[in-house]
């Protein structure tokens, strides 16, 4: 059977229909740009802390403000301390779930971790870009039984001359149990020297701004012995190979003519299996109450998919 993968809301439930109750699914996806959770599987070395005390000095001051920005509501101060590149990501995925930018990224609940307690394990800077890397109790407003010692990574972007802050990841430590205890004693991690804990040197430039949708959209995605991309609206999406995928479409859809291409590549079928390609798009409520509205379906021939299929989706107002 093929893998199923829920791209935009793994980290809160993978059980949640991407086109049933979307009453949350703004202030998930939301979330999800400003913080990536993962699961850690590393062991420690013994060697002792190393940290650069004047890039902390310079890079922590950023991240507070845009904090206290998040905690005030406060769009201008957001605006001035985050990267452009993640504030069009961010616009882009609020005005295709046709919310109010910058409103809506003010109303989540979740608030951004504060650096009180925390112990910095690493401050390191690569070309233009940089992070700091903490461990400790990482509390987003949650119950305090949930606050839990794991590490926390805030990266950073130099943007003509000044550090702008972009985003963080947050690595659980729940299958780890043997690096929360050898970090608990005091010991740095060797898994700092990792390619994932190396600020990667330069930043992909901001997107291009999406249309204004007249309607949320959004598709789903079956993939068996194919790898299959989709493209619309001048955006390229992650491939998706023996598995299920859905997404919200950025720039969604708009009354009238629409097109959604799919560039599509046979590979070998997993023993036993069958290779198929399905693929359908909808129109999606804001209101839980109402289902989404299937406006396209198609389905690759049993004699093989093309290469590429554009597809047409005209919408009637």
């Amino acid at each position: 059977m093929p893998v199923i993968k829920w791209r935009s809301l793994v980290v809160f439930s993978q059980n949640e229909d991407l086109f049933g109750d979307f009453s949350t699914h703004v202030m998930r996806q939301i979330i999800l740009l400003f913080f990536v959770f993962s699961q850690l599987h590393l062991t420690p070395s013994l060697s002792g802390q190393i940290s650069d005390d004047g890039l902390r000095a310079e890079l922590e001051p950023v991240y507070l403000k845009w904090r206290e920005s998040m905690i005030r509501r406060d769009a201008q101060t957001w605006a001035a301390t985050i990267s452009r590149y993640r504030q069009t990501v961010i616009r882009n995925s609020v005005v295709s779930e046709r919310q109010p930018f910058p409103d809506a990224v003010f109303k989540s609940e979740v608030q951004p971790p504060a650096l009180d307690g925390l112990r910095l394990l690493e401050a390191q800077a690569v070309g233009l870009t940089a992070h700091l890397v903490y461990f400790g109790k990482i509390n987003m407003g949650q119950d305090k039984d949930l606050v839990l010692d794991n590490i926390l990574k805030l990266k950073f972007y130099r943007e003509n001359g000044v550090w702008k802050y972009d985003s963080n990841r947050i690595s659980r430590l729940d299958s780890a149990p043997e690096v929360r205890k050898a970090l608990q004693e005091g010991k740095r991690p060797d898994f700092l020297d990792d390619p994932d804990y190396t600020p990667p040197g330069n930043m992909p430039p901001p997107p291009p701004l999406c249309r204004i949708p007249d309607y949320k959209a959004g598709y789903k995605l079956q993939s068996l012995g194919y790898q299959t991309s989709v493209s619309m609206n001048g955006f390229d999406l992650d491939s998706v190979q023996d598995g299920l995928d859905q997404q919200i479409l950025i720039g969604g859809l708009v009354n009238g003519h629409n097109e959604i291409t799919l560039n599509i590549k046979p590979v070998p079928v997993p023993q036993g299996e069958k290779a198929s390609l399905q693929f359908r798009v909808y129109i999606i409520s804001n209101d839980p109450a109402i289902p989404g509205k299937e406006v396209l379906r198609w389905q690759a021939p049993e004699t093989g998919a093309p290469a590429k299929i554009t597809l047409p989706i005209d919408i009637k107002p």
